[in-house]
């Protein structure tokens, strides 16, 4: 197993304090047991892709100095040969207490499309069955990562099972920075690289994306026989890398339409939040242009009304700007639609979906229970809930107009710049922004 260990996994600063309540049980679990108190049968890690799950899990093993086994589920072609592996597993860490079982993507091997074929039920049957078998006092703990943990069963993350759990979120910003610190001092070439510019201009970036991101511009550079990295550099692979697309270089330049879809997020991102963002009509893949923000909070804000109308509204501005300054629409404003959908959603799943709703008392836990089922009830319910979201939708989008409207004069100061230069920095938008605050003409 890889050598890892906590100070190798940056930022996370009360994940890691955790981790080390279950390192100390570990390492003097029979000091535990002598005051009643015993090492946890099941940890749960969950997360998105790239956020170090796994690096955390081998970190406890390692730390704890403990036997780390780790089911393997790609290697078993079959029923038969999935249930002897979990088999062989289980009694591997029982001869060897005490040690840890690990089980990487749990939600793929409980569950599949239909969740109850036979061959997830007798998965889970006997995952169940060899926890259960786990004493108080043996050692034994399993360790699972997911990106699904509320897709679990529920019989699997019960007390006394799979109960203690850590989530990793996407890194914050004073994780981000960590994290670029960790690998840039690991390179003579990055080491001038100040990482907290970067963790600005990287939100949503996973620490995996953050070592490809490093990984990426160091070899970019060492082809173009550069011996020494720029700020400018990383830039230039920063939506490389969040697209996961290489830059496609357009002859023609960008399309009038592209423009203004992107300024349309730019001047509703600064009317709603008050923030400049960089703007770019760069080609990636089929990503015809983006706008970003460098200055993101570092705490997170709790969703209110406000919030999330203003999220709606700058997922939809891009295409009311292509309605309202050129009288057009583009199939491009159809995945900020969908976006947009998806952001009144989520806030279905944590409960309290739309506001609005909750006046009309829809209760939106008992929706999503029954949503499955075909009865008249839930038909109604559903039907509400889209006529909701279609006049949700529609409100904020006429709203949308009426802000671009007020700024098309701004918005054709910007078209000018963007349309020649392609890419606009932060930077360079605010010294635009102050130029057009002034009445200079460009």
């Amino acid at each position: 197993m890889e050598k890892i260990y906590l100070k190798d996994i940056a930022g996370y600063d009360e994940e890691k304090q955790e981790a080390e309540k279950i390192i100390e049980v570990l390492k003097n679990h029979k000091k535990y047991e002598k005051i009643g108190a015993y090492i946890p049968k099941g940890l749960i890690l969950s997360g998105r892709p790239g956020v170090g799950k796994t690096m955390l899990a081998k970190a406890i093993a390692n730390e704890s100095n403990v036997p780390f086994y780790e089911f393997e589920s790609n290697e078993c072609e079959t029923e038969t040969a999935t249930i002897k592996s979990i088999k062989d597993v289980f009694k591997k860490a029982r001869e060897n207490a005490p040690s840890i079982i690990f089980i990487d993507e749990l939600d793929e091997l409980v569950m599949t499309e239909e969740f109850y074929s036979d061959y997830s039920r007798k998965t889970l049957k006997i995952l169940l069955t060899e926890i259960d078998g786990i004493s108080s006092t043996s050692g034994i703990m399993v360790i699972a990562t997911t990106n699904a943990r509320g897709k679990l069963p529920p019989a699997l993350i019960r007390s006394g099972r799979m109960d203690k759990r850590i989530t990793m979120p996407m890194p914050d910003l004073k994780s981000r920075e960590a994290i670029f610190k960790l690998y840039l001092v690991k390179n003579d070439i990055t080491k001038s690289i100040d990482p907290k510019v970067l963790a600005n201009k990287s939100s949503g970036f996973s620490g995996a994306d953050i070592k490809t991101l490093v990984n990426e511009t160091i070899i970019d550079c060492a082809s173009k026989k550069k011996t020494k990295i720029t700020l400018a550099d990383f830039e230039r692979i920063i939506p490389v890398v969040f697209f996961q697309e290489i830059r496609k270089v357009d002859l023609n330049g960008p399309e009038d339409i592209t423009c203004y879809h992107e300024i349309g997020h730019f001047i509703l991102n600064y009317v709603l939040n008050k923030t400049i963002g960089a703007l770019s009509v760069e080609r990636y893949g089929n990503v015809k242009g983006f706008m970003r923000t460098d200055d993101f909070p570092t705490r997170r804000v709790e969703v209110t009304k406000n919030t999330l109308d203003h999220k709606v509204m700058i997922e939809l501005a891009g295409m009311a700007a292509e309605e309202t300054y050129i009288k057009d629409l583009g199939l491009g404003g159809m995945t900020d639609l969908s976006n947009a959908k998806a952001l009144i959603i989520s806030v279905m799943n944590i409960g309290a979906f739309g506001f609005d709703l909750i006046s009309e008392k829809i209760n939106s836990i008992e929706f999503m229970m029954n949503s499955s089922r075909n009865n008249a009830d839930s038909e109604i319910k559903s039907a509400k809930i889209e006529k909701f979201m279609a006049d949700k939708l529609q409100t904020l989008y006429e709203e949308d107009k009426k802000i671009l409207l007020k700024n098309k004069k701004l918005a054709e100061y910007i078209f000018k710049e963007l349309k020649s230069k392609v890419k606009l920095n932060q930077t360079e938008m605010e010294e635009l922004i102050k130029k057009y605050n002034k009445g200079e003409q460009l």
